[in-house]
């Protein structure tokens, strides 16, 4: 049987380039910017001498595994994939490897938690509602981490759930609407700001909200919720819901019930996924800018680990009202 081959070292691909192993250390680690030509030769060497980064040799010289952690709910969430794309790329341009958990498919929030923790990951981005137990667990692990559901905490990337809620509020106000639901779910990220946002935004025109609560944050559950919300004694004048996947699921059921929107029932939704302009008909929402507030957060996020100032914005997160289709004026 042949001797296995060592894996290759840092040595190996500065002895190939001609440089130095701290140089090496630097470029692999995201830490300086060397000429093109020394990176030329340094990611030749790299691939050359087949040499990976390794994770738990790192974090016993540095004391940080070089690895940070995102935790959501529903990766196949238009919403979220496209935080999980832009924090993905922030991590990427400042050398830091993202691994990430759908707690979606976990029955235990907490055991998946622990599970992450165990890895002694630099810092994690939390994009998924927690339950009490879960919350605790991240709050003493000792590590910086950012909660996109908690907005109004100043230490935390704001999201602007709330806004964006109120906002839609205020739009489905002006166009006579009074008699208005909203399609609530814990589960998802950012539900109690965005339930406040609309709340408020009713209670200052003295109308009064109904909320109907579902279980998931999906299309599904929408449909699901149909047929109670549209064909009870009084129909609703318009719909808004805590995501766009429910305001499709509901867009659709509606079309099987022989009922039109808008015509019958104004929808709306919040975060403008990107296909919501190619519904039919096309969905009124309030876009978020997902994977602007995604590379924010990452780069806030790392930022603290290594102990620098928070990186100034470079992009507008202010929530945007997208009016399409689905909406109408009342009567």
């Amino acid at each position: 049987m042949p001797p296995t081959k060592s894996p290759a070292t840092l040595r190996d691909v500065a002895e190939l380039a001609g440089v130095s192993t701290a140089a090496v250390s630097k470029f692999v680690n995201g830490k300086q910017r060397f000429t093109a030509a020394v990176e030329r030769r340094i990611a030749e060497a790299i691939d050359q001498v087949g040499y990976r980064s390794n994770l738990a040799a790192r974090s016993m010289v540095t004391g940080r595994s070089g690895a940070i952690a995102a935790l959501v709910y529903g990766v196949e969430n238009p919403y979220t994939a496209a935080v999980i794309k832009g924090a993905s790329r922030a991590a990427t341009a400042l050398g830091y490897d993202l691994l990430f958990v759908d707690l979606l498919q976990s029955e235990s929030p907490e055991r998946e938690l622990a599970r992450v923790t165990g890895m002694q990951v630099d810092g994690i981005v939390l994009a998924a509602a927690l339950p009490a137990e879960a919350r605790q667990l991240l709050s003493s692990y000792g590590r910086p981490f950012v909660d996109l559901n908690r907005a109004s905490e100043p230490s935390q990337a704001p999201s602007g759930e709330e806004q964006a809620a109120a906002m839609l509020g205020r739009y489905l106000l002006s166009l006579g609407h009074r008699d208005i639901a909203y399609i609530a779910c814990e589960a998802q990220p950012g539900n109690a700001d965005r339930l406040q946002g609309m709340q408020r935004s009713l209670q200052a025109a003295g109308v009064a909200l109904t909320v109907h609560p579902v279980t998931s944050p999906t299309a599904e559950e929408g449909a699901r919720v149909a047929s109670s919300l549209l064909l009870g004694q009084k129909r609703p004048q318009a719909i808004a819901t805590c995501n766009d996947l429910i305001a499709m699921g509901l867009m659709s059921e509606a079309r099987h019930l022989g009922l039109s929107v808008p015509e019958d029932v104004s929808v709306a939704g919040i975060e403008n996924m990107p296909f919501g302009r190619f519904l039919s008909p096309p969905l009124t929402s309030v876009d978020l800018h997902a994977d602007a507030l995604g590379e924010w957060a990452m780069r806030d996020l790392i930022a603290t680990i290594d102990g620098e100032d928070a990186p100034v914005r470079g992009h507008d997160l202010t929530p945007r009202l997208v009016v399409r289709g689905s909406t109408r004026a009342a009567g």
